[in-house]
């Protein structure tokens, strides 16, 4: 695990890349019931969608009303997660020791 935080890291410094952790402290979220991506696209002939992961897949949803609940969603655990400087810091100690060792630090260099 230790590689793929550095490759975590490393992808950070990307220009393109905004990179948030949503700590478990947080407790129970707008986006438990599953994993979900938004699909923008520039074309005003390619509609937005949102990919809905579910127990038999997923589904593609692209009526205005869900399109917009999701993006509801998504800034509200946006807003709950840590910012991405104390994302990275937390990164950066979770490298240098185990989850179990690091848990009380990392919670307290933010």
């Amino acid at each position: 695990m230790r590689e793929q935080l550095l490759h975590l890291l490393e992808v950070t410094l990307l220009p393109n890349v905004t990179l948030q952790i949503l700590p478990f402290a947080v407790g129970a979220h707008a986006a438990m019931d599953g994993a979900f991506a938004i699909l923008d696209f520039p074309s005003d002939g390619d509609p937005d969608l949102v990919f809905a992961e579910n127990a038999a897949g997923g589904l593609f949803l692209e009526k205005d009303d869900e399109i917009r609940t999701y993006r509801e969603v998504f800034d509200t655990i946006r807003a709950a997660a840590l910012d991405p400087d104390s994302s990275r810091k937390m990164i950066k100690v979770l490298v240098e020791e185990p989850l179990w060792k690091s848990r009380r630090r990392a919670s307290e260099s933010i």
